[in-house]
């Protein structure tokens, strides 16, 4: 099961596709900034920084909820089922094998951008500071994870991937920044909670809206429910 998991990353162009975006969008920057010659070498990383904390959450719904969703939309579902029936096992190789995809994916797109900021700044005899640059796409890549998490719930339960990919982005840029408005209840929406976490993560300035311990309870907590939730519906529902 495995295997097959792996063989469809290997050749379907939806995972290809979301790691060449992140790569190409995290050289933009360097590219730019040789041509400009900036004075200052920290421009280069900070730009690359700061495509690293929007993008990468933004593809991962697209990849989280493609991963079942996409066989939900061509009905392979069922073919799978009917030679397996074990949907609880099928469920967890596909979270597993898409989790390994998006940590090696991350990783090696955060290595092509950490590159190509040294040639960039080498290019007008400049030096990077990496201070701080490690924690934040370490946060970038933690965000990118959780939204992609709720992303592949969402695709179980609505038995889409369009739908998985706007649910989990409408849950974190609009519900919840909506939510936290009403303050007892909003700095424990998943939205705010995660950004406690990634804003911990990248060594924050200011304090957070609840304390990292109960953040991270309560954010693995919701997401837990959620997989629950997801994984009792498919169970009793006629794929």
């Amino acid at each position: 099961m495995t295997r097959t998991e792996l063989f469809k990353l290997r050749t379907h162009r939806t995972p290809w596709v979301l790691l060449a975006t992140l790569i190409a969008s995290l050289a933009v920057a360097p590219v730019y900034y040789a041509i400009r010659n900036p004075a200052d070498g920290t421009d280069v990383i900070a730009a690359v920084g700061g495509v690293f904390d929007v993008i990468p959450p933004l593809l991962g719904a697209v990849f989280g909820g493609w991963v079942v969703g996409h066989e939900f939309r061509q009905g392979t579902l069922r073919r799978v089922l009917g030679s397996d029936a074990r949907r609880g096992r099928l469920i967890a190789t596909k979270a597993a094998v898409g989790l390994g995809a998006m940590v090696a994916g991350l990783s090696a797109a955060a290595g092509i951008g950490a590159l190509a900021s040294v040639v960039s700044v080498a290019s007008f005899g400049e030096t990077i500071v990496w201070d701080g640059v490690v924690r934040n796409m370490l946060s970038g890549s933690f965000l990118a994870l959780v939204v992609a998490a709720i992303a592949f719930a969402f695709s179980i339960l609505f038995r889409s991937d369009t739908y998985a990919m706007l649910g989990s982005l409408g849950l974190l840029l609009i519900v919840g920044p909506l939510l936290t408005l009403i303050p007892t209840v909003g700095k424990y929406t998943p939205a705010a909670l995660a950004g406690d976490v990634s804003s911990w993560i990248s060594g924050p300035e200011e304090p957070l809206g609840v304390a990292i311990v109960t953040a991270s309870l309560s954010l693995a907590a919701t997401i837990g429910a959620l997989s629950a939730a997801a994984m009792a519906t498919l169970h009793r529902r006629d794929i």
